[in-house]
């Protein structure tokens, strides 16, 4: 048992592996989007994403996909790696774990087809938008 808490305290402090979840928890959410859509013509006539209904009618999903993947890799690094050894860095990492669990179930609501559940992922978007900026004015006050 203190082993796996090591692992998991080790996974938790390594602002390099954290973003890693983020980007496969983006590539877990368009494959269950683009497997449970069951075609094109759904993706665009009911895909929340306006960039990603963008790549599908322009034909740029994988090139597109891999700019997401990286682009999300570097930001989440580069927040964790300056919040490295401050107090709020627990928050960037809670923050971080929750986009990716949206990012999966938002995957996932292309197999449930339900408002109340693609409502509750909404909510939680909006959840890691309104911590972010929470802290972001917390930190501004805080400092000033």
């Amino acid at each position: 048992m203190h082993r796996i808490l090591q692992n998991m305290l080790s996974i938790y402090h390594n602002y390099r592996l954290i973003p890693l979840f983020l980007s496969v928890s983006v590539i877990i959410d368009y494959s269950l989007t683009f497997y449970f859509a069951g075609s094109i013509e759904n993706i665009l006539a009911h895909e929340f994403s306006p960039t990603l209904v963008f790549a599908v009618k322009n034909d740029i999903v994988l090139p597109y996909l891999a700019v997401i993947v990286v682009f999300y890799y570097f930001m989440g690094y580069t927040i964790l790696k300056f919040l490295d050894g401050e107090e709020i860095y627990p928050i960037g990492v809670f923050i971080i774990m929750l986009m990716s669990l949206t990012h999966v179930l938002g995957g996932m609501s292309w197999y449930v087809l339900s408002e109340s559940y693609s409502n509750m992922i909404f909510m939680l978007s909006m959840t890691s938008v309104i911590i972010a900026l929470s802290v972001f004015g917390y930190e501004i006050f805080r400092k000033g």
